[in-house]
């Protein structure tokens, strides 16, 4: 059997959500059926290159040293050329993989439509129409595609395949004074991801017990973000109970070691990281938004509180903290929950069934 060429394509290969899916989807893609190849545009986002040429999968870089550019264009067009389909993911590679590509695009929106930036939303829904399919990580996602001139999405929510080294969660655990509650959040710090309400969070905490740490992880999109968050909590004197790491590859060993995961955002699609934290066995404290609740339920999974509410985030927070009992349970039925329905092969056979209904069968 002839296997049809899938290129999947995204702006950047770096530690985010959406490229981590990708990288660990690739252990589980079907390779007697398709020949994946990766492409990206971003050459400065690359930490996950390593990741998928170690599955034995091509990746090529298209843009230049500013990123985007002309030959940018003219490669990608080149690649889809060669390929039966191209697999894109969020809105910059989505329009440009719909304006260059020569076969089918499938399209996975990852984050609510609302939560991107006027002009990002308006050429996405512009082009949005060019797709032969849509998926959406969870059902809030599909909801706010709603009226795009095109195709309806289809629901498959995110999976995940995590493990972490107990000799470095040791570590962490030991370097946090070994008995300190340890509160772990890990997002790249964009707009809508949260840290300010992480800040002002600590600060409750803090007041609550001074002995409680709170690490952040997650790289910064423009220069100066990371040093921005960091003043703003050196501002509000809780820089002794609260670290912004940066950019970390140990998220999965972070995690493992918290006390309780925490997710302060505004906006989310499905966030990988929640799926990761319930995975790995930490309690999950979030905001209700976007398709948290429907992995995160209230006193069953997880605790849920409003967005933007920061008291009541150290407040939930907190009563995990106080009732080891609840907090285990929790994650039990976390870990069950995920283990049934959020699998990485169970996403991979989904998507999979997308390209064969799109490429006619196979």
């Amino acid at each position: 059997m002839e296997r049809r060429q899938i290129l999947v394509f995204i702006r950047g290969l770096g530690l985010g959500g959406a490229e981590k899916l990708i990288a660990e989807a690739a252990r589980f893609w079907d390779r007697g059926r398709f020949r994946y190849r990766v492409a990206y545009v971003l050459p400065w986002k690359d930490q996950l290159v390593g990741d998928l040429e170690g599955e034995g999968v091509e990746v090529a870089c298209i843009g230049g040293r500013s990123g985007t550019g002309v030959s940018s264009w003219g490669r990608l067009r080149a690649l889809s050329k060669g390929s039966d389909l191209v697999h894109a993911h969020l809105p910059s590679s989505g329009v440009m993989a719909r304006l260059g590509s020569a076969v089918p695009v499938v399209y996975t929106e990852h984050n609510l439509a609302a939560s991107y930036r006027p002009l990002t939303r308006w050429a996405n829904r512009v082009t949005y129409g060019r797709n032969a399919a849509v998926i959406a990580v969870s059902q809030s996602v599909a909801d706010s595609l709603v009226g795009y001139p095109g195709p309806a999405p289809r629901v498959i929510p995110n999976g995940v395949a995590v493990s972490a080294d107990q000799v470095a969660v040791l570590a962490i655990r030991g370097e946090m004074g070994g008995g300190a509650p340890l509160v772990v959040h890990v997002g790249n710090i964009r707009p809508h991801k949260g840290h300010y309400n992480l800040i002002e969070a600590a600060r409750h905490l803090r007041m609550a017990n001074p002995s409680i740490r709170v690490l952040s992880a997650g790289g910064e999109k423009h220069v100066g973000d990371l040093e921005r968050v960091r003043a703003e909590a050196t501002r509000l004197g809780v820089d002794d109970v609260l670290t912004f790491l940066g950019r970390r590859a140990d998220a999965a060993e972070l995690i493992a070691a918290a006390d309780v995961f925490v997710s302060p955002a505004d906006f989310e699609g499905l966030p990988v990281s929640v799926l990761e934290a319930m995975a790995l066995g930490t309690p999950v404290v979030s905001t209700a938004v976007g398709g948290v609740p429907s992995v995160v339920r209230h006193r069953h999974t997880g605790l849920l509180v409003e967005p933007g509410d920061p008291r009541s985030l150290a407040d939930a927070v907190l009563e995990l903290l106080d009732d080891r009992d609840l907090a285990a349970g929790l994650a039990a039925a976390a870990r069950d929950l995920v283990g049934r329905d959020h699998g990485m092969e169970t996403m991979v056979r989904a998507t999979e069934a997308v390209y064969k209904g799109v490429l006619g069968g196979l």
